[in-house]
């Protein structure tokens, strides 16, 4: 009798200790972010393409960002004019060093952008905390708008990309890993 005693008992124990560690581990972790938007770069590939003159170059581009936002007011309404996610060209000068596309045939700086428009994606719910990845495609001419005021053979870019929530909050600017035109 004492016997079994003891083994409810046990049985009792384990199953209280089951429970509460299925508790315990069942329990959503709030994930814990700054409120303004905070990106990183990912990765960048490149589409490639044999052109009539016998060169190869590029058609596409596609590179992805990670990014988080603690309060979740990222993306715009289809009525916000203004664009929440914006990509700059640079290419790699004679000195090393990136510089926006200026084509200095235009009065004025004439830099090349890509504004994009991220759909709202604010989460349902009491946790509002968003984690994610964007991946941006770049298609068509002109990949290289810099041509033929920078030959297209070896030429290098990359992306420069800033996000914006609706709380006007301003991500620090990310850069791309360089493209070198085959």
């Amino acid at each position: 009798m004492v016997l079994i005693q003891a083994m409810k008992n046990q049985f009792s124990i384990l199953l209280i200790l089951f429970i509460l560690v299925a508790f315990i581990s069942s329990c959503v972790k709030e994930k814990n972010f700054p409120s303004a938007p905070v990106i990183t770069f990912k990765d960048i590939t490149n589409k490639k393409v044999s052109t009539t003159d016998g060169l190869t170059t590029l058609s596409g581009i596609d590179c992805t960002i990670k990014f988080t936002d603690g309060d979740g007011d990222v993306g715009v309404s289809s009525t916000d004019p203004i664009p929440d996610l914006k990509v700059v060209y640079q290419f790699k000068g004679i000195d090393g060093k990136f510089h926006p596309y200026d084509n200095s045939t235009t009065s004025g700086f004439d830099t090349l952008n890509f504004p994009y428009r991220i759909p709202d994606i604010t989460p349902q719910g009491q946790y509002k905390a968003l984690e994610g990845e964007i991946k941006i495609q770049l298609r068509g001419e002109p990949l290289f708008p810099f041509y033929p005021l920078v030959p297209l053979q070896n030429a290098t870019f990359r992306l420069a990309i800033i996000m914006r929530d609706r709380a006007n909050h301003y991500s620090d600017w990310v850069y791309s890993d360089e493209v070198t035109n085959p």
